[in-house]
């Protein structure tokens, strides 16, 4: 048992809030304070009235402590304290809080498993309503599973993934969004969110989406790539051109890039020779 000496404060302190945790049902830190607040009757330097007080209160958190369902299941007749004992009833604490923790635990993977598979179950099943041409049926089941699995991390990018990949583009937005709401760095909910875009032929969203993730996820060759084909359909030589050039200096033996550019840069040079007629920010 550890030496270190508490105050009389100390103990009233950690005796209140085993009896706060006793009524919140929490064994573990009922338990932990509980075990500290009798190290500290060996381990203070406390006399007379204060310690008597201190007693009495101890003995109130034991009868909470006592109360609980788990503790009357294990112990019927209560758990006891005597006075000359505290080390011994100190050890028997730690030894239930350290049971208890383990048991605790292992039901907590073992419930969260199976809610996993439920998850999983119902994620197939979306998957095969679409396959069988019921997509507004996939979609009410995603949303209840958004809304049902909220607590799982990473929930909204998982669907708004798998809506994209099946060609649900605007379907799949409004979770993307609240998956980077939650993570911002989620690679994952970036690309999908290019890709909806991109797929719903909404070329300055897919920009602004695209720049957003080079923002959060840093600069890439494919996201440069990405970015110059959008400016393609714009026809904005300059923005291609810059781009497919970025994606270039990453990877040299990128083709489609070194095909970007070359499409481009003729482009540039012939709008330059119009001179006030048009102008163009090529922002190299």
């Amino acid at each position: 048992m550890p030496t270190s000496p508490m105050t009389a404060k100390d103990i009233r302190e950690d005796i209140a809030r085993a009896r706060a945790y006793a009524k919140k049902n929490d064994y573990l830190r009922t338990l932990k304070y509980l075990a500290s607040a009798i190290r500290g009757m060996v381990t203070s330097q406390v006399f007379g009235a204060e310690k008597f007080e201190i007693q009495a209160h101890l003995d109130e958190a034991l009868r909470d402590l006592n109360k609980m369902k788990m503790i009357r299941k294990l112990f019927p007749d209560g758990l006891t304290y005597r006075k000359g004992k505290e080390k011994a009833f100190f050890q028997t604490l730690m030894r239930l809080h350290k049971k208890l923790g383990e048991a605790m635990e292992k039901a907590r993977v073992a419930k969260l498993r199976k809610r996993l598979g439920v998850l999983d179950d119902n994620l197939i099943k979306a998957a095969k309503l679409i396959h069988a041409g019921q997509p507004l049926e996939a979609r009410k089941l995603y949303s209840k599973i958004a809304e049902y699995f909220q607590d799982i991390e990473g929930i909204h990018s998982d669907i708004g993934n798998r809506m994209a990949m099946f060609g649900l583009f605007a379907e799949a937005v409004p979770y993307l969004n609240k998956a980077l709401e939650a993570q911002n760095s989620d690679a994952r909910a970036h690309n999908a969110l290019i890709l909806c875009y991109e797929g719903m032929h909404e070329p300055d969203k897919a920009m602004a989406a695209l720049k957003d993730a080079m923002r959060w996820l840093g600069p890439s060759e494919n996201l440069y790539l990405r970015l110059a084909r959008l400016h393609l359909q714009k026809r904005e030589w300059g923005e291609v051109f810059n781009n497919a050039k970025a994606a270039h200096d990453r990877n040299p033996l990128n083709t489609e890039a070194a095909k970007l550019m070359k499409q481009a840069e003729p482009k540039i040079f012939t709008a330059a020779k119009g001179g006030a007629k048009k102008s163009h920010d090529l922002n190299f």
